[in-house]
């Protein structure tokens, strides 16, 4: 008895080895383990009914985390262009733009980039409060679906 389940044991091994194998280079594979998105986890992260009220309000000024070249193919209207990629040298530019009282909006592509998040961290290390920076969770491609003020 001790050999068959020995033998029963290695048998199942090796199958839950194989599947685990096959799922993890399968394009189709289903994810073993489920990671909390981030926007889950930071309070900053606000929903285009939200920034769009913000907009709205007046108060807000919206920063642009995208490439200047998607920055120059549209916008959120008055948004001020803050690209991850040379941020040093751009907030140097745009500093003025950016008063540290105001509310900031910072928006990519949509919620799979992250550049709004590591903008947003970049400003809070150069001493802007966490409270009065928001990420825009969906990002431009939600604002120009919903038709809402954008400029080139």
């Amino acid at each position: 008895m001790k050999p068959l389940f020995s033998e029963i044991a290695a048998l199942l091994a090796f199958a839950s080895g194989l599947g685990l194998a096959v799922n993890a280079v399968s394009p189709a594979g289903i994810a073993v383990t489920r990671a909390l998105p981030i926007t889950d986890l930071d309070d900053r992260y606000i929903t285009a009914e939200e920034a769009k009220a913000r907009f709205e309000g007046g108060r807000s000024v919206f920063v642009d985390a995208r490439t200047r070249e998607e920055f120059a193919a549209g916008h959120v209207e008055g948004a001020v262009s803050l690209p991850l990629e040379g941020f040093e040298a751009r907030y140097a530019e745009v500093a003025k733009l950016l008063p540290r009282e105001a509310e900031l909006v910072v928006y990519c592509r949509g919620a799979g980039c992250s550049e709004s998040r590591q903008v947003a961290d970049q400003l809070q290390r150069l001493g802007y409060e966490r409270s009065r920076i928001r990420i825009f969770r969906d990002g431009y491609t939600a604002w120009k679906q919903r038709g809402w003020p954008a400029e080139k």
